[in-house]
C-alpha cells in the first residue's frame, strides 16, 4: 500500500456507503465500518514506515504544525469519547461514524502531499467515482442528497477548467450542470457550484495586479465574517440566520409542485441546542467529547428512527464547524478553523500559479461555509474538503507555474478523455 493506491481506494470506498444506502435506506453503519476500516488498515501499513513518510511529508508540506495540532487535538477528543461512551448507540456511532471521521477522513489531508497521490485521487473520481455517482443518481430516493455529495469533488475540478483541454473541459462542465440541475432544493449544492464558477472567472484577469488585491480582500472578508457573526449571535445583538425573515420569501418549485424557501432559517435552532448544552455542562472550552450529545426538540419525538437516533440527544449537526465546537469546544472549533485560515493564506500569498490562488479563495469560502453546512463524515465530499486544504499547503503544487500546472493536468493526470 502506498499513497497513490490509498488515494484511489479512498474515492471508491468513501462513495460505496452512499450507493449502498440508496438501495438499503438507512442501513449505513455496517457498510461504513467495512469501507472505512479497510482504508484505516492501509493507513496503518503506511504508518509502519512512519519515520520515512513523516520526513517526506515535512518536506512537501508547509505549516505541518497546524495539521498536527488539528489531528492530535481531535485524537484526544476521540479518546475522551471512548471513555465517556455508555449506551449501545454510543458505541455504534463511535465505530461506524466517529472513528472513520477522526482516523480516516481527517488524515486524508495528507493525500495532497505528493503529485502522484493528487493525480490518483482525481483520476479515481473521474473514473470510478463518477460511475458510482451515476448509479446513486438512478437508485437514490427523491430529494436524497447522496448524489450531490458523491459528485461534489466536481467543485474542485471546476478550477481546472482553464488548464485542461477542450474535451476534459466539456466533461467537467457536463458533470457540473448535471449536479446543478439534479435538485433545486439543495441550496448548498447550488451555492457551491455558483461560487466555484465565480472564482474560476478570476482567471480571465489573472495577469492584472488588481485582481490579486481583490482576492486578498475577499479572503479576509470570508474568514472574518463568521467570527464576527458568531460573536454577535452569542451576545444576542444580531442573528445572521434571521436575515431571510427580514426579506421577501424567495421560493423555487420542484418535484411535483413542492416548494423550497431558499431564505428559510434552518440553523438558529441547532446553534441554540449546542451552545445551551455547552453552557449547561460548563464545557465551552473543551466541548462534550466525541460521544457528547445535545438536547434537541427531536429528543422528544417518539417515532421510529427519531426515537433510536435522537432519544439520547443529538450527536452531530448539519454544520461542520458547529460539530467540532460541540465535540471539542471552542478549542476544537479554533483548530479546525485555523486549517482554513493557514491553507487559504498559503494558496493565495505563497503560490506561483493561479490554480492554487483560486483554490485558496475556495478554502476560505469553505471556512465560512463550515459555520452553515459541510458536516464532515465518512464520504468523498469530506475527503475533498481536506484534500483542497492539503493542496494549498503542498509545496510541490504551489511552486508550479501556470504552464506547469497545465502540463500536470493534461499530461500527468491523463484523464483518457481527450488528446494527450
Amino acid at each position: 500500500m502506498n499513497f497513490s493506491k490509498l488515494a484511489k481506494y479512498s474515492v471508491i470506498l468513501s462513495t460505496i456507503p452512499a450507493l449502498y444506502v440508496s438501495i438499503n435506506h438507512g442501513k449505513i453503519a455496517l457498510i461504513s465500518i467495512l469501507c472505512s476500516y479497510f482504508l484505516l488498515g492501509g493507513m496503518l501499513i503506511i504508518g509502519s514506515k512512519l519515520k520515512i513518510v513523516n520526513e517526506k511529508i515535512n518536506r512537501n508540506f508547509d505549516s505541518v504544525f497546524y495539521i498536527k495540532l488539528f489531528l492530535y487535538y481531535n485524537l484526544l477528543v476521540l479518546i475522551r469519547g471512548l471513555y465517556d461512551a455508555k449506551s449501545e448507540q454510543d458505541w455504534v456511532v463511535i465505530f461506524s461514524a466517529t472513528i472513520p471521521l477522526f482516523l480516516v477522513i481527517h488524515f486524508s489531508i495528507y493525500l495532497a502531499a505528493y503529485k502522484t497521490s493528487i493525480s490518483s485521487l482525481i483520476k479515481s473520481f473521474i473514473t470510478y467515482g463518477v460511475v458510482l455517482s451515476f448509479f446513486i443518481y438512478l437508485l437514490a430516493p427523491p430529494l436524497s442528497l447522496d448524489f450531490a455529495k458523491s459528485i461534489s469533488p466536481i467543485y474542485l475540478m471546476i478550477f481546472m477548467i482553464p488548464y485542461v483541454n477542450k474535451k476534459n473541459r466539456i466533461f467537467i462542465i457536463f458533470l457540473t450542470l448535471m449536479s446543478f440541475f439534479s435538485d433545486f432544493s439543495n441550496r448548498s449544492n447550488l451555492l457551491n457550484i455558483c461560487v466555484a464558477f465565480i472564482i474560476t472567472l478570476t482567471f480571465l484577469w489573472h495577469s492584472k495586479s488588481w485582481i490579486l488585491n481583490l482576492i486578498k480582500g475577499v479572503r479576509f472578508f470570508l474568514l472574518a465574517s463568521p467570527v464576527v457573526f458568531l460573536i454577535l449571535g452569542l451576545s444576542g445583538i444580531f442573528n445572521i440566520f434571521l436575515l431571510g425573515d427580514m426579506m421577501d420569501t424567495y421560493s423555487i418549485e420542484y418535484g411535483g409542485g413542492n416548494k423550497q424557501d431558499l431564505l428559510v432559517d434552518s440553523r438558529t435552532s441547532i446553534y441554540v441546542d449546542v451552545f445551551s448544552q455547552l453552557k449547561k455542562e460548563d464545557s465551552f472550552i473543551f466541548g462534550l467529547g466525541a460521544s457528547g450529545k445535545t438536547k434537541t426538540s427531536l429528543s422528544d419525538v417518539s417515532y421510529a428512527d427519531f426515537d433510536k437516533v435522537y432519544k439520547e440527544g443529538r450527536r452531530r449537526t448539519e454544520s461542520g464547524m458547529l460539530n467540532y465546537i460541540q465535540w471539542g469546544g471552542m478549542i476544537g472549533g479554533l483548530v479546525y478553523f485555523l486549517l482554513f485560515v493557514k491553507a487559504s493564506y498559503l494558496g493565495i500569498y505563497k503560490s506561483q500559479n493561479w490554480f492554487c490562488i483560486m483554490l485558496g479563495v475556495w478554502v476560505a469560502f469553505k471556512g465560512l461555509f463550515s459555520f452553515i453546512e459541510d458536516a464532515t463524515y465518512f464520504s468523498v465530499s469530506s475527503i475533498f474538503i481536506f484534500f483542497a486544504i492539503g493542496i494549498c499547503m503542498s509545496k510541490s503544487i504551489r511552486v508550479l507555474t501556470d504552464s506547469e500546472i497545465k502540463i500536470f493536468f493534461n499530461k500527468f493526470l491523463k484523464f483518457n478523455l481527450g488528446n494527450k
